[in-house]
């Protein structure tokens, strides 16, 4: 029968308790809840009977709370962690939940029998402080893992109890092997016995601070660390442990050694004070001398030209002639002899180089290093302008002598500008700019020269810095066209193929040749940029004209530079332009010059060779104006050679002229390469042409590059109707 009468006294019982008692079976059906419960959850007494108390628990906690009934009837307690809702605020907050079985027969109230007694203790206070504990404890261990010390416990007299991952990546040495003295195994031998002796002075006064060396894992060098540690002290002041870093003072206890070799070397000089000041008074010279001159050469620094060349400018007469002049020398190639040699080799060449500099000049004069392969010289007393330029013709010739190094003869040469100081130079560096701009320009000319600075140079620079910033923004803003010059089957007369030439349309310059501008876009790596665009645009308009006169047979030549070829992605490249525009790649054919042979010889030919496998013609320009043409067609794939308009101009009344074009086309055809003359202007040389066979030509006497406009309407006047 039911006992309501114990359901009150239960009731009765736990009013005044926190805690939400309840009665369960042992399965977790609950038979009775506390006031308690329904007051904090909101759940009505009926509501919580069986298993509808797990409405009010987080759905997260449910199925781990049910679950752990299952093991409490072996156990003979139930504990469970979960989360109860609060009714007052709506927020779940944890609790932990114990039940024990009811001592004495079960009880039966109106909600079902009471096998089980139990209760949920709130402890979100507690469990917060044991995620902050838990927190705490991460960050402790980050840091301690992450402070350069060697980090240690130990419980009296050097007995370790822990030390941290920084001492056992150091010492090679795993944890157990650190406990107790184990750690003193990895203490050089003679440092032990002073390390325990200073536990001993530590252990009544509760500091240790020592020094001795431990062994690193990674070389066996034992490396100096001093140790400190202070006591953890109980509540009656009794140490119970301590807590200690080992730090690496090597270079502190280094660096105190040269302190004290250093105060021994001072306390041995100070008897002798005349002796310490002689000594000073030489060492303020040899810092004066490293300041002032070249450390490999031995030559004057930079600074000290420039405080010089300063000298003369402040004592210079404007009204007179210039009585002194600046050389700006630079070595050729000077590159190349690293790169072979070594720079030992280097170094071994600019030291002779700067003993005949020396040997070219007067007492009064000055040579300077500049660093690199730079020098110049300052000098004095120059009676005439013509005795800088005599002086630079010497120097040519005493540099050009061969120097013996490694046991080879290197030849070397230089390149000289040459600047009179007068009142347009009013500081030195003005000087030295001028020299520069003008070794630049004798650079230009060929290697092994000299030019004299006119204030037309210096303009000429600037005016190349200007282009040269204007050169960078041209492409963003499309400013660069292609002109198209005919190429003409001289048989038939007409058109079969054209030459895409390059041209900048500057908003202020005009129509800018590229004599003007592909020089400095070589220099300054634009050249691949801009000839990517040219092969795209000019691909584009390829395939415009095929569209327009599908019966067409025509060719589309491309120059390209020695930039472009070395670029990794230059066939990568030309296979996309062709995809693109879907063309045949046989109507594509890639013009290039000798002088791409010059250098990087096997990796330009190699990317020839990718070039035609792709079915890509190449043709070789300029052809007889440059070096061993002959063995270059016999080296590389070449399907064109174009013979240049020094050959062709005049051609009618030079005779050699006309053997030399008449053997270049024979040659031609017996190899299978096509030949295209270049530069034809008058109607003599295209009828000398026509008589020697030369089957293709191109020139301004057939028509002058002109804008794809212009070339459409040349191709529908052959072809006799308008483009599609």
């Amino acid at each position: 029968m039911t006992d309501e009468g114990a359901g009150d006294g239960l009731s009765g019982l736990v009013t005044s308790l926190p805690q939400l008692v309840f009665g369960c079976r042992g399965s977790g059906e609950r038979t009775w809840p506390s006031p308690q419960w329904a007051v904090f959850t909101g759940l009505p007494a009926a509501r919580s009977l069986a298993f509808g108390w797990l409405a009010a628990l987080h759905p997260d906690d449910r199925r781990a709370t049910v679950d752990a009934w299952a093991g409490a009837a072996t156990t003979g307690e139930y504990v469970v962690e979960h989360r109860i809702r609060r009714a007052s605020d709506d927020t779940y907050r944890w609790h932990q939940t114990r039940a024990v079985p009811l001592q004495g027969p079960p009880l039966t109230l109106p909600g079902g029998t009471v096998e089980w007694v139990g209760a949920s203790v709130d402890v979100e206070d507690l469990y917060r402080l044991r995620l902050e504990v838990a927190q705490a404890e991460e960050q402790l261990r980050t840091l301690v893992e992450g402070v350069p010390q060697l980090l240690w416990r130990s419980c009296d007299m050097g007995n370790w109890t822990w030390a941290s991952p920084q001492w056992l990546n150091f010492t090679g040495q795993t944890q157990e092997e650190t406990h107790g003295r184990g750690w003193l195994n990895v203490v050089h031998p003679e440092d032990r016995e002073a390390t325990m002796a200073a536990w001993s002075v530590a252990r009544p006064h509760g500091n240790l601070d020592v020094e001795f060396r431990v062994r690193r894992a990674d070389d066996g060098a034992y490396l100096w660390h001093r140790t400190r540690s202070m006591p953890v002290r109980d509540g009656q002041g009794r140490i119970v442990e301590w807590l200690g870093t080992t730090t690496d003072v090597q270079d502190l206890k280094e660096l105190q050694e040269q302190q004290q070799t250093l105060l021994v070397q001072l306390q041995n000089r100070t008897h002798d004070l005349a002796g310490e000041i002689r000594e000073r008074q030489g060492v303020e010279a040899r810092l004066r001398h490293a300041a002032e001159h070249d450390d490999l050469t031995g030559l004057c620094s930079r600074s000290f030209l420039l405080d010089r060349l300063e000298l003369v400018l402040s004592r210079q007469d404007n009204r007179a002639l210039p009585r002194c002049a600046v050389l700006f020398l630079d070595l050729d190639r000077f590159k190349l002899v690293n790169d072979s040699l070594g720079h030992q080799a280097g170094d071994l060449l600019l030291v002779e180089v700067g003993k005949r500099l020396r040997a070219c000049l007067g007492p009064q004069d000055t040579v300077a290093r500049f660093g690199g392969d730079e020098f110049a010289l300052l000098v004095e007393g120059v009676g005439h302008p013509d005795a800088a330029v005599t002086l630079a013709g010497r120097i040519i010739k005493v540099l050009q002598r061969p120097v013996r190094l490694e046991q080879r003869e290197v030849f070397t040469s230089c390149s000289i500008g040459i600047v009179h100081v007068d009142h347009n130079h009013p500081v030195a560096e003005a000087v030295l700019r001028d020299a520069d701009i003008a070794m630049y320009h004798a650079k230009r000319q060929g290697s092994g020269g000299y030019a004299v600075f006119s204030p037309a140079m210096r303009d000429n620079a600037v005016e190349a810095l200007e282009l040269g910033t204007d050169l960078r923004n041209a492409i963003s803003r499309g400013e660069f066209r292609l002109h198209y010059q005919p190429i003409y089957d001289t048989a038939a007369g007409t058109v079969t193929g054209v030459e895409a030439l390059v041209r900048w349309q500057h908003p202020q310059r005009g129509l800018v040749s590229p004599a003007a501008f592909i020089a400095l876009a070589e220099e300054s790596g634009l050249i691949r940029e801009i000839g990517h665009w040219v092969l795209r645009e000019a691909c584009t308009q390829l395939r415009a004209w095929c569209d327009a006169f599908p019966g067409l047979n025509l060719y589309l030549n491309v120059n390209t530079s020695g930039a472009e070829l070395r670029d990794p992605a230059y066939v990568a490249h030309v296979r996309e332009a062709l995809s693109a525009m879907q063309l045949d790649p046989g109507k594509l054919q890639i013009e290039v010059t000798e002088s791409i042979f010059l250098q990087h010889a096997q990796l330009v030919g190699g990317v020839l060779s990718s070039i035609r496998a792709l079915g890509v013609r190449v043709a070789l320009d300029d052809f007889g104006t440059g070096y061993s043409s002959l063995s270059y067609l016999d080296r590389y794939q070449v399907d064109t050679i174009k013979i240049d308009r020094s050959f062709v101009a005049g051609m009618p009344a030079r005779p050699k002229a006309i053997a030399i074009v008449r053997a270049v086309v024979e040659l031609g055809h017996a190899i299978g390469i096509g030949v295209v003359a270049e530069g034809v202007e008058e109607d003599a040389e295209l009828q000398v042409l026509r008589e020697v066979g030369c089957n293709c030509v191109q020139g301004y006497l057939l028509g002058r590059p002109l804008p794809a406009s212009d070339i459409t309407g040349l191709l529908a006047a052959q072809v006799g109707t308008a483009p599609r």
